[in-house]
């Protein structure tokens, strides 16, 4: 029986969401665009967050289309069609449980498929589910810096500093052109810029890092997904357990 996964996205949960379509063994994967804004009300009751509204569309589709076909557990990425698609695993399951989930979107998952053995959770979310054919290690930049302008904190700014004093000249920033100016400014880091076209071409690079520095992002799930070593600032308006990214016995991560 062929597999077929759904999901409507954003992109960091559907990012968490293939660590349970890795333990399924893979197959179809196909994204449901144009929903997010449905989804905030449906679920919760209001608008969804500013970054997120009018999200997963036919362009964020074309951004993930490469990376997700580079996954050898995904036969074929497809935009749905909910009257033609049969779908035999609903990956946005999930968003009732996650709101209050004491935990990481990975157990979160496995709550929502009633994968609640707590072993079995943690091989889950432990072992790497991302895989890139061609990490990209950039000439003298062993680190990769990601840093969004929401779920962040001033207070981090310390850390941020020590980390720009240890790192120095041998790290690069990814994301928007908007993210590294803010960055750039606020850190006082005249850190140098790698852009990337599309999601493959920003998971190489994470890939061939040695380490990867950000906040709760795409790009942190996917330095989470692929097993890059990876250092979190974590968002200040939740509890330390209950930010999606909290993953406190990933042998390669830490938190700040």
């Amino acid at each position: 029986m062929i597999k077929r996964f759904k999901h409507s996205g954003t992109l960091g949960d559907l990012i968490y969401s293939m660590a349970l379509v890795k333990h399924f063994g893979g197959g179809e994967f196909y994204l449901h665009l144009d929903q997010i804004d449905w989804i905030g009300q449906h679920y919760y009751g209001s608008a969804p967050n500013p970054f997120h509204q009018g999200r997963m569309t036919q362009k964020d589709f074309e951004f993930m289309q490469s990376f997700m076909l580079a996954q050898p557990n995904i036969t074929a990425f497809k935009t749905l069609d909910p009257k033609t698609t049969e779908i035999t695993h609903n990956l946005d399951l999930f968003r009732p449980l996650f709101v209050n989930h004491p935990g990481n979107y990975v157990d979160c998952y496995c709550e929502a498929f009633a994968i609640r053995d707590q072993g079995m959770q943690k091989m889950i979310r432990t072992t790497p589910w991302l895989t890139v054919p061609t990490p990209k290690t950039i000439p003298g930049k062993s680190y990769v810096i990601n840093r969004t302008a929401r779920w962040t904190s001033p207070d981090t700014l310390p850390s941020w500093q020590a980390i720009r004093d240890q790192a120095g000249d041998a790290a690069v920033f990814v994301g928007l052109q908007e993210e590294y100016q803010a960055f750039k400014q606020w850190a006082d880091w005249d850190i140098a810029y790698h852009p990337t076209a599309t999601l493959l071409e920003l998971a190489e690079v994470i890939a061939g890092a040695e380490q990867f520095v950000g906040n709760q992002s795409a790009a942190l799930s996917v330095a989470i997904g692929l097993g890059t070593a990876y250092a979190c600032e974590l968002r200040r308006d939740l509890p330390m357990e209950r930010n999606e990214c909290w993953f406190p016995d990933q042998p390669n991560g830490e938190y700040f």
